[in-house]
Formats: C-alpha cells, sequence, structure tokens
C-alpha cells in the first residue's frame, strides 16, 4: 500500500511473506513430492513465492529511492483446529501450484492425503503445538518513505 500525501511525498505499508516462511509446510510438501509416485509430476516446477530476507528488501528499497526504510520479521504460528478445516486452507492457499502440476484428480487427492498425514505425524517433531494442523507463518513487514 502505498500512501500519499501532496506535501510529503508517500509512505510505504507492506506485510507478506518473509525469509523462511512456511518452512515446516514446505518440507513436508517437498517430502511427499519426491516419492515415486508423484517425482514425476514436479520435475520442472518452480515455487512461485519468494520469501525475502530483510537485509536484501532494505538495499532494494534504498536503490529505487525509499528513506527511513524499516524492515523486520515477525514469526507467527497459527493453529486450524482440525484437520477438514486445515485441508481446506492449505488445499485453496499453499497447496495450489503443487496441485495444479499433478493432472489427475484422484492422485491430487492422494497427494493432499498423504501431506496430510505428514503433517498429523509430525507432532512427535514438534511436541509444543497443540495440534498439528498450524501454519508457520514469518511475515516481512515493511515501512519506508519515499521523498
Amino acid at each position: 500500500m502505498l500512501k500519499s500525501d501532496r506535501t510529503k511525498g508517500s509512505q510505504l505499508l507492506i506485510q507478506c511473506g518473509g525469509y523462511e516462511n512456511l518452512q515446516t509446510i514446505l518440507a513436508l510438501l517437498r517430502q511427499v513430492m519426491q516419492q515415486n509416485e508423484f517425482e514425476k509430476n514436479f520435475k520442472n516446477m518452480k515455487l512461485p513465492w519468494h520469501f525475502g530476507k530483510p537485509d536484501d528488501t532494505s538495499k532494494l528499497l534504498g536503490k529505487i529511492g525509499f528513506v527511513n526504510i524499516n524492515v523486520h520479521l515477525y514469526n507467527n504460528c497459527v493453529n486450524l483446529c482440525n484437520r477438514e478445516i486445515y485441508s481446506k486452507f492449505v488445499r485453496s492457499v499453499i497447496m495450489k501450484p503443487f496441485l495444479e502440476c499433478i493432472s489427475k484428480e484422484k492422485s491430487r487427492n492422494r497427494y493432499l492425503e498423504l501431506f496430510l498425514d505428514e503433517v498429523e505425524g509430525r507432532n512427535s517433531v514438534n511436541p509444543k503445538q497443540e495440534t498439528p494442523c498450524f501454519l508457520d507463518y514469518v511475515r516481512l513487514n515493511v515501512t519506508a518513505d519515499k521523498p
């Protein structure tokens, strides 16, 4: 969002995914991707996201003329209450580019189910979580002024 005031220039306010955003989820997705039945589907896949580091983002903003740059990461964890709600969310928001690589609906559903099984199995790895259905968000918060 760019706010403008004719006497002061503009202010940039952004919150987006930051470096290491969804790291746990993406690692589990890659585990399932590497299984023989799915490997061929993901041969040429490139992730559609770039989760920036604060220093890189600050340098880029400075290069394009912003000043008073403040960039920082904020770790947050969101717990979704059960497998069904979690499944609906990750299927439509996070897994969309992965599922698009798989042509058959039956295979897409199998990929999703295997991923959800991995999610539920991670409770032994992360016992501090109330539920295995969590999202490990890292937000990149940015404010900067354009003179």
